[in-house]
């Protein structure tokens, strides 16, 4: 069995005083700290939910803005491109009507080089077939004769080409 000896009550008596100096000295400043850490810790998590959801409105901001971004950018590149196929249409257009119209001048000018020469053959021809005339009939003929004989030679010329 237990033996009560006076050590054991000295000892007990001391734990219960202890326990009493403790609780009057030492656990108001402890629970006020502790109470204060966890009223720091609880201010914290508060803070950092704060700073969480701004960063999330930041974000959702951000987003839009960069989606604004894009389509602007998309925008602007269609732009772009519709003005660049309806000025590479101009230009193939100008190019067209340039080159007719470079087509018409050339047509043109071989048809006046072309009438210059008949009207150089004409005379030529005349000139010579006169000279030849001349020497083949060995006469002299009259104005009339060679008038007639020249416009059925250029009559005939003509109908050559």
């Amino acid at each position: 069995m237990l033996e009560f000896n006076a050590t054991v009550l000295a000892q007990i008596a001391d734990f219960i005083i202890l326990l009493i100096f403790l609780r009057l000295v030492v656990y108001k400043p402890l629970t006020k700290l502790l109470a204060s850490r966890s009223e720091h810790i609880a201010n914290t998590i508060a803070a950092a939910e704060q700073e969480r959801q701004q960063a999330e409105q930041l974000k959702a901001g951000y987003e839009a803005e960069m989606r604004r971004a894009r389509e602007q950018a998309q925008e602007i590149i269609q732009k772009a491109t519709k003005a660049g196929e309806e000025q590479a249409l101009g230009i193939i257009e100008n190019g067209k009507k340039e080159a007719q119209r470079l087509k018409e001048d050339a047509l043109a000018s071989i048809e006046r080089e072309k009438q210059k020469a008949i009207a150089e053959l004409r005379d030529q021809v005349a000139s010579l077939s006169i000279m030849v005339a001349g020497k083949i009939i060995s006469e002299r003929m009259d104005d009339k004769i060679q008038r007639s004989m020249i416009q059925e030679f250029i009559k005939e010329a003509g109908e050559l080409q």
